[in-house]
């Protein structure tokens, strides 16, 4: 994919991975609609990105809400007149024992990084097609690929939206919209600042740059999945 001057919506955007995405995506000119729950850091990605060169729109909006993932397709058709790529990467985590997880937080998982993306997707799929050149990005995880302990909701959260984006590729195969599954390993970001985590345990951290570099390139060069980390890649290879 040619990613110059192309409409793209992004959501998380204002830390983490999507901030770093936002920044890495600036470089092509791009038309981005920042969607992200508070206005603040939005807008100060969104002062970034037209420093380097880029279009940038900010929306405010919790995608869990009634409405509004296709509130979100409206607005930034009406603000930036097309959709060519959507990445899905807003999310969260509560991590730890099952029975030790507050329901609202189980849900709340489940809303963001599960019922929130399909939503959006499907709302987008029209804008998309008519594009002709479309794309949805899928921010997985590398738990994700393989089930791990304290992370039971959250894994189950995204080997559900990689699931749903492998099928949604083969449904709109051959009418102009490609699927992109992303699988970041450990990544330092703010989601993640509560974890004890570390090396010791498996868990080796990369930046969201780095993340935000390999899905950029996985789009341009066409791949049907972004795979992170070493210790991932072993790890799944263990488990299989």
């Amino acid at each position: 994919m040619d990613l110059n001057n192309r409409t793209i919506v992004l959501t998380g955007a204002g830390s983490g991975i999507g901030r770093a995405l936002a920044l890495e995506l600036a470089q092509y000119s791009p038309r981005l609609a920042l969607v992200g729950r508070r206005r603040e850091p939005l807008e100060e990605v969104a002062d970034l990105v037209r420093e380097k060169g880029g279009q940038a729109v900010v929306i405010p909006a919790d995608l869990t809400d009634d409405g509004a993932p296709a509130a979100v397709v409206a607005t930034t058709q009406e603000r930036l007149g097309r959709i060519d790529i959507l990445i899905n990467n807003a999310g969260n985590v509560r991590a730890g024992r099952l029975e030790a997880i507050e329901e609202s937080e189980i849900l709340a998982q489940i809303a963001l990084n599960l019922t929130a993306p399909i939503l959006l997707t499907r709302a987008a799929v029209p804008a998309l097609r008519a594009s002709g050149e479309g794309l949805v990005v899928n921010v997985s995880s590398g738990f994700g690929l393989l089930g791990m302990a304290f992370y039971a909701t959250y894994g189950a959260t995204k080997a559900g939206i990689a699931h749903f984006g492998e099928a949604l590729r083969r449904e709109l195969y051959g009418e102009g919209v490609h699927v992109l599954n992303v699988f970041p390993g450990a990544t330092d970001t703010p989601m993640m600042d509560s974890s004890q985590a570390q090396a010791e345990h498996g868990f080796d951290y990369e930046t969201p740059e780095d993340v935000a570099r390999a899905t950029v390139a996985g789009i341009i060069t066409g791949e049907i999945n972004v795979v992170r980390g070493e210790s991932t890649a072993q790890t799944v290879e263990i488990n299989r």
